[in-house]
């Protein structure tokens, strides 16, 4: 019984749970630097990543306008063989508040359907030794800011590594006022169901027109017809049939040069499943009175088994002795009960009654 009991104690605990890992990563996430120490592992047994490690930025870095920040790695497959590739954006090196996020930067897009300063590559199909992944980041305040590009790995020896970069400073300058841009306060969708088409609204200050055009990740990109509604400028881009990673950015006209936006990514994913907080909470209180509940059952006293025969055997023979005489032929003497019979019986065939 107390077998039974505690398999499904263990099964009420375990199949009501929804947990998803991540094999031979820790997920895309936004990650301090020392994430890339302790994340995979006891920091104390990294060893140095040789891998290089290099930025860049657009050319004109505006501020309160989207720019593009391209992470440059090389030697994939020469100094080590990996299948996963962990790469960290960074703003400092303290190990703790170093995500850009915290240093005026406000990440629009990492390229991978979300906004993390932290994503994980698969280097399985990997075709050269060289490998650049653009982040959409954007820029509250004029001045010079740092980036820096960390990464984690394993490799064949079975040891993880980790390798920071040097300092880049990124110069933030200031927008021409009559310049044609994007909105300060716009910010581009990065993911949507599969099979949704996207309906963007983009909105811009100083722009005449808006040209929008769209593309699978290095393809060749495709124009969609735009309308203007105040200042937004509206098109749709087409739904996708199965999961994947499309761009697309905004061509900008206006009394400025031609103003282009960065390529931002939008990723197509299966439905999220999604949790009532009050149902996890109710689930929670309904597994602890579960195994209270267990626990108490299992600690009740047991009865002995003997103890209940005997019991038995002497209410047996209680019946027995309260049992009276064989009733004569015919039957109970007059105005006699049958409990008066069990008692006086014996009395009555003797004479005595």
């Amino acid at each position: 019984m107390r077998a039974r009991l505690t398999v499904f104690l263990v099964l009420a605990f375990l199949v009501p749970l929804h947990v998803s890992g991540n094999p031979g990563g820790v997920g895309n996430g936004l990650e301090d630097m020392q994430c890339g120490g302790a994340c995979h592992g006891d920091a104390n047994q990294n060893a140095t990543s040789n891998l290089g490690l290099n930025i860049q930025p657009a050319e004109s870095v505006w501020v309160g306008q989207p720019a593009e920040i391209t992470v440059r790695i090389s030697g994939i497959g020469i100094e080590h063989d990996m299948d996963t590739l962990g790469i960290f954006l960074l703003s400092t090196t303290n190990a703790n508040g170093d995500i850009p996020t915290s240093h005026g930067w406000e990440i629009l897009s990492d390229g991978m359907g979300d906004t993390n300063n932290y994503i994980e590559i698969s280097m399985e199909n990997a075709p050269t030794s060289f490998y650049s992944h653009t982040w959409v980041l954007r820029a509250d305040e004029i001045g010079t800011k740092t980036l820096y590009v960390a990464v984690q790995h394993g490799d064949v020896s079975g040891s993880p590594y980790f390798g920071i970069s040097q300092a880049f400073d990124v110069e933030v300058i200031p927008i021409p006022e009559n310049l044609q841009r994007l909105d300060p306060e716009y910010s581009p969708t990065t993911s949507r169901d599969i099979g949704e088409s996207t309906n963007l609204c983009v909105e811009t200050v100083n722009a005449s027109s808006v040209e929008i055009e769209w593309r699978e990740q290095s393809g060749d990109s495709i124009q969609v017809a735009t309308s203007l509604e105040g200042d937004c400028w509206k098109a749709t881009l087409p739904a996708s049939i199965d999961a994947n990673t499309i761009e697309w950015r905004a061509i900008l006209e206006g009394e400025g040069p031609t103003q282009t936006t960065p390529w931002f990514s939008l990723t197509s994913i299966e439905p999220r499943w999604e949790a009532s907080e009050m149902a996890l909470n109710l689930q929670s209180l309904a597994h602890i009175v579960l195994f209270f509940g267990i626990v108490l059952l299992l600690k009740m006293p047991r009865k002995d088994s003997s103890e209940l025969k005997k019991y038995e055997a002497s209410s047996e023979v209680l019946i027995q002795e309260n049992t009276g005489p064989p009733l004569p032929a015919d039957g109970l003497p007059a105005g006699w009960s049958m409990e008066q019979w069990n008692h006086y019986g014996d009395d009555f065939l003797e004479g005595q009654l």
